[in-house]
């Protein structure tokens, strides 16, 4: 099951940040030259990890790694389309502990971005068996091995298929050379966070924030043939999301208008 995975996973979310991995036999410039295809995918510097734009001033990412600097959201380095951008404010999902599934937080920026065009998310409920599409920044590797490439930081993107399907979560099986994509990639550590898209007449939709990865082989490599990459179904909270930032922005106009009446 999905879920006592992500309890593993989350547990230790603190892991030593690394990158995707990517298959042995492809080059490296397949994966970058993929990843220009979704600029809405967002770096972390600090925290390190990966997010997504879902509007001018909205980036989703996964709470266990925004949730160090939530009480001091000016300290995040949040770059969009190779731009610093400042943080306003953290919003973690209220149903977040470690080891629960509810491992989504928003970013809040202060100035919109108008340079990026943020991703759409995904209505539908067909996830299963669709071809996914993660992306990474940082370190790189080859599946099967520990990333051991210095961080360029830059995004990298990797297919693979939703091989499981839950109310809250799914996972991507890291496959061997006859079954996987042409270009299979696996999520680490410093990837947590970062989006799954899937293509709808070309067009991609946000379906996924990565979370982890499960050990599944019990090899003590994450992410080697038969691991289980792991996300947060983004569907699944399109409501809290829609409420959380509706909200804010309520709470933001309230407060011009009381900046307002006290001059």
């Amino acid at each position: 099951m999905i879920r006592t995975a992500l309890a593993a996973v989350l547990a230790l979310a603190v892991a030593p940040a690394s990158a995707l991995l990517l298959r042995p036999d492809r080059d490296d410039a397949e994966y970058l030259d993929f990843a220009t295809r979704y600029p809405a995918a967002v770096r972390l510097d600090a925290p390190v990890g990966g997010g997504v734009l879902i509007s001018p001033r909205w980036v989703l990412t996964a709470a266990h790694v925004v949730e160090p600097l939530r009480a001091t959201p000016g300290r995040m380095q949040v770059v969009v389309g190779g731009k610093a951008r400042e943080v306003q404010a953290v919003y973690v999902h209220p149903d977040w502990k470690r080891g629960r599934e509810a491992d989504l937080a928003l970013v809040h920026l202060r100035i919109p971005v108008e340079d990026v065009e943020p991703a759409n998310v995904y209505r539908g409920t067909d996830e299963a068996g669709q071809t996914a599409r993660i992306v990474g920044h940082g370190m790189s590797g080859r599946i099967g091995e520990k990333a051991a490439t210095p961080a360029d930081r830059k995004p990298r993107v990797g297919l693979n298929t939703v091989d499981r399907l839950e109310p809250l979560a799914f996972g991507l099986k890291v496959k061997g050379p006859d079954e996987a994509s042409d270009l299979q990639g696996v999520f680490s550590a410093g990837d947590r966070g970062g989006p799954a898209f899937i293509e709808v007449e070309r067009e991609p939709f946000l379906v996924g924030i990565g979370i982890g990865t499960e050990d599944a082989s019990g090899d003590g490599i994450a992410g080697n043939v038969g691991d289980w990459d792991l996300f947060v179904r983004v569907s699944a909270f399109r409501e809290w999301i829609n409420q959380a930032t509706a909200k804010a922005a309520a709470d933001e106009a309230a407060e011009a208008v009381g900046d307002t009446e006290r001059r």
